[in-house]
């Protein structure tokens, strides 16, 4: 096993975010079970699947736009004040100096894995470098600014939800970095790498697993993918399936090829592993690989072929550098671009040789509860109901213990904010606002305790189960910024409900040990909560994130109802848009009601660009030909100087 999780680990995405996260262990000695507490309410369910109109299907998803600003008076509206305090949009005008290299520092607490591409990068720190920049894991989609598949990319698409097929037709000529033409063979490719009987990646899901014939294919029953049709030139695509939900045009069914020239007389176990694939990757993007020193920098030259047009940058060159140095070294001009640090941005409110801009981020941070493990023969997650995060009142209190708004303003200066909903910010269309926020109320955390027959018996501040023995949660954190400041706030903020949280093993963890730890359920039981968080993409739908047979998600959590309601949005009765809403308005009542966890912190990311830097755009569907990496000048032959 240990052989397969250490192969796994190097090949299977685990999109979640970079920043810090959290989590709690219990002692040696296991906890004992709780007395058993009142069942919660249930959720109400939704409401039933409206009849389908024969021969009238719709042609397009239901329009539901972007993040939606809260209105005036709204709690949440502290989010748009700081959206207006930075610009989204940078264009200066001035001309470009020829011979520049770009200085990109790519903040992180830890390196980069080095996965680049085939759909096996490591976390969201090597997605940035390869989606945008050198393109080997890059939608052939352009983005709508309703979150949707756009018509603008390298492809446009057709789609018959009656028949169940979506047609994709390549509108531009486009090369690998190589020069040998991309077709959409090559998207084939990476869907037959995926069904593959070797590939134990997490890309395989409920949607590419809808296509016709591909399970066939993945049990060696065929040697092609009957659902995946291509034309004589490779240029036109049709994609058969069992149904098509609408969350599959948000992103929600694999859009990114790869090279079948390079990758397709391997291995699948090899890939990852190849020379091919860690030191000489190659995309279809602005910028490519010229040398790569693991972990630490990347340098690229322009694709001068790239077919949105020609970047106007000739080199750049990544180098990973800790949050902690970036004000410095952004301040000295030794970098073009970085992602800020909110914790930093305090001390650097007023630059005078770079900016900021601001980007509302699709994602969230947030507290989980570990309710069992997963079954990877059965493909999923089992409860084990003796386990502390089982008594539901224990988890609504401590939903409620924490003054987030008060976090936010003195660790993040006011850069994230309590998250108002279960859901991406970028989502907010679709938030039932009658359900209210968690909200900090730690006298109702009390009372939820008492009622419930927690009691602090001994008197020493902390409370007992209501049957007398001892209650210590175990918290698995991830080594990340002011540490010390982050956990000492909420370890205090339970202690003042009663409720004793200590770090795992006494100690933070290295980021993608504590996933592997966490992933493969080799913690023994000891963790009982931890933070963790991720973006969440522009699929609407949290069943790849949240669902029961998503083993990349360690809460474990089970039901049968929350997978009833996340069954209804797979079908095609959500392309009704007051009937998708519903079901989504179901899906937050019963994660309301039963706190499988709690969200924390949606946040708003500030990009510090140098003077020199005359055009970005942070903005949601601008077409690929307006916007991107080969549109970016430098005004100067140096990055200037604080």
């Amino acid at each position: 096993m240990k052989g397969i999780k250490k192969w796994v680990l190097c090949t299977v995405v685990l999109a979640v975010l970079a920043f810090a996260f959290t989590a709690c262990a219990r002692d040696e000695e296991p906890a004992p079970a709780p007395a058993p507490a009142p069942a919660p309410a249930p959720a109400p369910a939704p409401a039933p699947a409206p009849a389908p109109v024969p021969g009238d299907p719709p042609a397009v998803a239901p329009e539901i736009p972007g993040f939606i600003p809260y209105p005036e008076g709204h709690p949440l509206s502290v989010i748009n004040a700081t959206m207006e305090r930075f610009p989204q949009f940078l264009e200066t005008g001035l001309p470009h100096v020829p011979g520049t290299t770009f200085r990109y520092a790519l903040a992180g607490v830890s390196p980069w894995a080095g996965l680049f591409g085939m759909s096996a990068f490591g976390d969201g720190v090597d997605d940035g470098i390869i989606s945008t920049i050198i393109g080997s894991e890059r939608s052939i989609f352009s983005t709508s600014p309703t979150l949707q598949w756009g018509q603008e990319g390298l492809v446009n698409y057709t789609i018959d939800v009656a028949n169940a097929v979506i047609t994709l037709n390549m509108q531009r000529d486009v090369s690998w970095h190589d020069g040998v033409p991309l077709t959409l063979d090559d998207l084939v490719f990476v869907f037959e790498t995926m069904a593959h009987p070797d590939y134990p990646g997490v890309r395989f899901g409920r949607n590419e697993q809808s296509i016709i014939g591909i399970m066939d294919f993945h049990n060696g029953y065929t040697d092609s993918i009957e659902g995946l049709v291509l034309s004589n030139n490779n240029r036109t695509l049709e994609i058969h399936l069992a149904g098509i939900a609408p969350e599959m045009l948000y992103f929600g069914l694999w859009s990114s090829p790869a090279p079948r020239h390079i990758f397709g007389n391997m291995e699948v176990a090899d890939i990852a592993n190849s020379t091919e694939f860690r030191v000489n990757p190659i995309g279809w993007g602005p910028f490519m690989v010229s040398s790569i020193v693991p972990g630490e920098t990347v340098h690229l030259i322009r694709n001068k072929n790239y077919t949105f047009g020609r970047p106007y940058i000739e080199y750049m060159v990544i180098e990973w550098v800790h949050p902690d140095q970036i004000p410095a070294r952004m301040e000295a001009g030794e970098f073009d671009y970085a992602t800020f640090s909110d914790i930093q941005f305090a001390n650097y409110q007023s630059p005078t040789n770079f900016r900021y801009l601001a980007s509302l981020q699709g994602a969230y941070q947030f507290v989980s509860f570990r309710f069992g493990i997963f079954d990877h023969d059965n493909n999923v997650a089992i409860m084990e109901y003796d386990r502390p995060s089982h008594n539901v009142y224990l988890r609504r209190a401590m939903a409620k213990a924490i003054d987030l708004q008060l976090l936010g303003d003195i660790v993040f200066n006011g850069l994230r904010f309590p998250a108002g909903n279960f859901m991406s910010p970028l989502h907010s269309a679709f938030f039932d606002l009658s359900i209210p926020p968690f909200g900090y109320n730690p006298e109702l955390a009390r009372q939820i305790l008492d009622g419930a027959g927690f009691r602090d018996i001994d008197g020493d501040g902390y409370r007992e189960w209501p049957d007398g023995s001892p209650l210590t949660l175990q918290w698995g954190y991830i080594t990340g910024e002011d540490d010390d400041t982050i956990i000492g706030f909420k370890t205090q903020a339970w202690a003042d409900i009663g409720i004793r949280v200590e770090l795992w093993q006494g100690r933070t963890h290295e980021r993608l040990a504590l996933w592997d730890i966490l992933d493969f359920d080799d913690d023994n039981g000891e963790v009982d909560i931890y933070t963790w968080g991720w973006t969440a993409g522009f699929n609407p739908n949290p069943a790849g994130r949240w669902g029961p047979n998503t083993w990349w998600t360690p809460s474990r959590y089970n039901s049968e109802e929350y997978s009833a309601i996340l069954a209804r949005l797979a079908t095609e009765a959500v392309w009704d848009e007051a009937y998708m809403l519903s079901v989504y308005h179901a899906l937050q009542r019963y994660k309301h009601d039963n706190v499988p966890f709690f969200p924390t912190f949606w946040r708003v990311d500030l990009t510090a660009l140098n003077n020199r830097v005359t055009t970005w755009d942070t903005r949601i569907g601008i077409p690929p030909a307006e916007s991107g990496w080969h549109t970016i000048r430098l005004s100067a032959a140096e990055p200037y100087r604080g």
